[in-house]
């Protein structure tokens, strides 16, 4: 989160690949999410920039902060190679906006934001797991999407971030 934080102070261009090692919230600047609880039960908040809602990413998952001002934005080409994973996996994959579905289930998830002089910030996050119970405590924006998890069809952070970074220099 230190380094995501310093690319948008110092306006330079990077990429944060995070292998969550334990509960986080990740939210935005509308309020989604009951932060203060969260901090109360000692799980850290990270207020990105963007409008959309609030993640809680799990251990396991794989979170990714791109501050970017040149070229197109990455998480279409995250989300596809998700997707990929999926439908090699046998499950019926379907776009929502900025989510990606797993039978119907919510796995994969991107928001971006226009920051000062041209800079954005994208978000995205991969749920390899969940607790249906914890992310209910703490989000506040009426749940349309029944969160899901990549394990289910045996895909790890460390799967997905190397499809993803095979194709980094393309960015």
């Amino acid at each position: 989160m230190r380094f995501a934080q310093e690319c948008l102070t110092e306006r330079k261009a990077g990429l944060d690949v995070f292998f969550n090692e334990a509960v986080f919230l990740q939210t935005g600047v509308t309020n989604t999410s009951h932060r203060e609880a969260a901090r109360a039960m000692g799980i850290p908040v990270w207020e990105a920039q963007h409008t959309g809602g609030s993640i809680v990413c799990f251990p396991g998952d794989l979170s990714l902060c791109m501050i970017w001002r040149h070229g197109r934005d990455p998480a279409d080409r995250w989300m596809q190679i998700c997707a990929r994973l999926l439908e090699e996996r046998g499950a019926t994959v379907t776009f929502d906006h900025n989510d990606v579905l797993a039978d119907g289930k919510k796995v994969a998830s991107w928001a971006n934001a226009g920051l000062p002089d041209g800079w954005m910030q994208t978000v995205a996050h991969f749920s390899v797991n969940v607790d249906l119970e914890l992310i209910q405590k703490l989000c506040t924006k009426p749940m349309v999407k029944t969160p899901g998890a990549l394990s289910k069809y045996g895909i790890t952070a460390e799967e997905l971030w190397a499809g993803i970074a095979a194709q980094i220099d393309d960015y």
